[in-house]
């Protein structure tokens, strides 16, 4: 074979069709067991034959035989053959279930929250495929990284992915009871300048938060007395009494509950942040990833 030798789908098209001639000798019976005419078939070993620069087949009225190179090229397609099958083989789901090892990456603090135990429940019921998850709220090109689908909270900046939308994420100004009652009053946004305040560096708008309150906006520019990367370290510190922070519903809503934490203002409002997964296009076509991209989509659409 040349170097410009290539298995295409035509070409391996080809490779069948030679096979079927080469083991029956008898290319009406090969047509039909390739699923063409014996005339598309013929056209198919010919066009094999000038790509490879030899003859296949010896042909006579009486009979046909293989040529020297077409018996080896009959070894080649059988050994491929066996591969082929080999491999369907082993990506076959095994009893009915998908399998493989998915890489995901997903943001910190809301990643461990609300999406590692849908993990540990998926994988209770689908324990042949593997799960490589990393927790970190920094944003990760998903070619480079190898990863296979990604939960990001915020509007979307990279139009090459597909982006399925699972809800979204409101944020509350939050401080504890004994920080407000020694505090500065607090009756409008204005007021965070003469507060104690906690910001998480990964906030699209950084130290400047926006509110409204029906028709009108407010935004405050604060000076932090503690930045963090990590908003369960902002939760922490809001926590220990350190000042006001913002926190997202997933962790505010029960310590607002159970009293740990007092919402701040709460006839304003900041902007909610969407929630997607993403993943690369044609990626989902792969059981497994497709499998875990439905269960969440359902789980948490629930939440």
């Amino acid at each position: 074979m040349n170097q410009s030798f290539e298995l295409t789908p035509t070409r391996l098209r080809e490779l069948r069709g030679f096979a079927a001639a080469a083991r029956l000798l008898n290319f009406s019976q090969a047509a039909r067991q390739a699923g063409c005419t014996p005339s598309v078939l013929s056209r198919r070993i010919a066009s094999l034959e000038q790509t490879i620069g030899s003859k296949l087949f010896l042909r006579t009225t009486r009979r046909m035989t293989l040529t020297a190179r077409g018996e080896q090229l009959l070894v080649y397609c059988e050994r491929l053959e066996a591969v082929m099958t080999e491999l369907a083989i082993d990506l076959r789901p095994r009893g009915g279930e998908p399998t493989g090892r998915l890489c995901v990456h997903l943001p910190g603090s809301y990643g461990r929250y609300r999406i590692a135990p849908l993990l540990a429940s998926f994988m209770q019921r689908h324990p042949q495929i593997r799960i490589d998850a990393t927790y970190d709220d920094a944003y990760v090109d998903l070619i480079e990284a190898k990863v296979d689908l990604a939960v990001r909270i915020g509007r979307l900046a990279d139009t090459q992915l597909v982006a399925r939308q699972v809800g979204s994420m409101r944020r509350f100004l939050c401080a504890t009871p004994a920080y407000l009652a020694s505090a500065p009053p607090f009756t409008d946004p204005s007021d965070l300048k003469a507060h104690r305040c906690i910001a998480f560096s990964g906030l699209r708008t950084g130290n400047l938060w926006q509110f409204s309150q029906q028709r009108r906006r407010r935004s405050v520019r604060i000076d932090p007395m503690l930045t963090t990367n990590d908003s369960q370290a902002v939760r922490d510190a809001v926590l220990a009494g350190v000042g006001i922070g913002l926190q997202g519903d997933y962790m505010a809503d029960a310590l607002i509950a159970s009293g740990k934490l007092v919402e701040v203002l709460p006839t304003w409002t900041l902007t909610s942040s969407p929630i997607h997964l993403v993943w690369l296009p044609g990626a989902d076509r792969a059981p497994a990833l497709r499998r875990l991209i439905d269960d969440l989509v359902a789980a948490l659409a629930k939440t």
